[in-house]
């Protein structure tokens, strides 16, 4: 299979990439840059991915006409610029990952192949009920998950003659995340004997996935040219004071979490997703429980960042 990609050197997208390269496809990464994964890089480097640099746009003719040639086109996340006004924000986001769809799928969508898109599960905002099904009304509360649902509705529109993955991930945690995500930050300060911190009183709830189940779940949807919304995600929800307690447990830190106040009156958030239509579309099953994922990530960090935490510390 013949595979155009953007967004390969993210965070899923580099372990998406390993295991697309892994299974003899051929990979053409399309962006203005390779991302930040140095592992997307090495890839690159040694000739068993192809890299073609483009405008943001992707008006570029030469990468058009290498996403034209392909068989499927994998979008993964973009990396908006920061912003500081909420209009800023959507302003940012939409031009980031909605903007360039357009001319992708000019290329793409018309010869009838197939799309795969990382959306979030923060579309469904604040739920109705629990756990979000894929059927259900998404009500996005955040300029990310407008932008995502935005695009949603542009696959749909755009894409007449193709096949269409919407994937709706819950958290993705595990090895390679990255190290401004509230995992590794928590992660780090354990390591060093430092407190954990949460937000408010640490009661939001998410559903967390591990990278190698998200991998999996898109890996299926690929390969199975399957056409629909689905939720990635492990189907459980825990709340930010539990992830800070395990992390606390699996670091050996004497560090008990803490609570940090927020500003204004902040409501409990609890998103939990419900994977039935992946399980029966994509025999999706998540593998991994969720300690023994975290207890991987702490490794890694550990493994990647030792001098940098004994300095730290």
């Amino acid at each position: 299979m013949h595979v155009a990609m953007t967004g390969g050197g993210g965070f899923l997208g580099s372990h998406l990439l390993a295991r697309m390269i892994g299974a003899g496809s051929l990979v053409t990464l399309v962006g203005p840059d390779l991302g930040p994964s140095r592992y997307a890089a090495s890839i690159v480097a040694a000739g068993r991915a192809r890299f073609l640099r483009c405008d943001a746009d992707f008006t570029d003719s030469v990468a058009a006409q290498a996403i034209a040639e392909a068989d499927a086109l994998v979008l993964m996340d973009s990396l908006p610029r920061p912003s500081a006004s909420p209009p800023e924000r959507l302003f940012d986001e939409i031009e980031t990952t909605l903007a360039p769809l357009v001319p992708l799928l000019c290329a793409f969508a018309s010869r009838g192949g197939h799309v795969v898109f990382a959306s979030s599960g923060t579309v469904y905002g604040d739920p109705v009920s629990t756990p979000s099904r894929a059927s259900d009304l998404p009500r996005p509360r955040s300029t990310f998950a407008l932008a995502k649902l935005a695009c949603e509705h542009a696959l749909r529109l755009c894409s007449a003659t193709a096949t269409v993955s919407v994937l709706r991930y819950g958290r993705v945690y595990g090895p390679g995340e990255c190290g401004s995500h509230v995992i590794p930050t928590m992660i780090r300060a354990a390591l060093t004997g430092a407190a954990p911190e949460v937000e408010g009183d640490g009661s939001d709830e998410h559903d967390y996935v591990h990278i190698a189940d998200a991998v999996e779940a898109t890996m299926s949807a690929l390969v199975r040219r399957a056409d629909g919304v689905y939720n990635v995600g492990s189907g459980i929800g825990t709340t930010m004071i539990e992830i800070a307690s395990l992390i606390v447990w699996l670091t050996g830190s004497k560090a008990a979490p803490v609570k940090r106040p927020v500003d204004g009156n902040p409501t409990r958030n609890s998103l939990i997703l419900d994977t039935s239509r992946a399980r029966s579309d994509l025999a999706f099953e998540p593998r991994h429980a969720l300690a023994d994922g975290l207890k991987e990530e702490v490794g890694w960090l550990k493994a990647t960042s030792e001098g940098n935490l004994k300095s730290a510390a």
